[in-house]
Formats: C-alpha cells, structure tokens, sequence
C-alpha cells in the first residue's frame, strides 16, 4: 500500500488537478484556529469522481455541506485497488479520527 497523498485545497480546481480516477480512501479535513480536524472519511472505485460529487449541489449529507460552507476545507487520499483493502482503511480511519460527519 502506498502514502497518503499531501492535502491539498478542497476544490474543483484542486480535486482535478491531483485526485486520481483509482479506488482509494479520502478524507475531508477542515481548518479551524490553525488546527486541522477531519470530518469525513469514505472510499470509491473512482477518487476524483467521488471528491467531486461532494463538492456538488446535489451533495445530500448536510453534515458535509456544512463544513464546505463554514470551515475552510482540505483532502488527503490513499490509492487502494482492493476493495477488501479499502473496507479495513476506511473503517480504521473512522476508528481513528472519529470524523462527525460519518455518523
């Protein structure tokens, strides 16, 4: 398994530019009195399409919109072609961060 990719500006421009169309981990971090927290973690088949998703207006999970609205945001993600492999990273990044807005 590879490195966690550097973070990186949580936006369109940002998304493409660095996100990969492979399957990987990702989370979603945001800034707060020069504190970094993370408050997502989930995993797709397609990283880039997924970031996307999230950035979009028809973004479902209120938990995430607010934080894109209120919070000066940032992604980190991991390239895993496993999906067995993505399963273990995405719950142990949960365990780990206990990210708010994965519930």
């Amino acid at each position: 398994m590879g490195n966690w990719s550097s973070r990186y500006n949580y936006n369109s421009t940002d998304v493409n530019r660095y996100a990969p169309s492979n399957g990987g981990v990702y989370r979603l971090i945001y800034k707060r009195t020069e504190k970094f927290y993370v408050f997502y973690v989930g995993q797709s088949n397609d990283l880039k399409r997924r970031l996307l998703e999230h950035l979009s207006p028809s973004e479902l999970d209120t938990c995430i919109k607010r934080h894109l609205r209120d919070y000066t945001c940032y992604f980190r993600f991991i390239e895993i072609a496993s999906q067995s492999e993505r399963d273990k990273v995405e719950r142990q990044q949960i365990q780990e961060y206990k990210p708010s807005c994965n519930g």
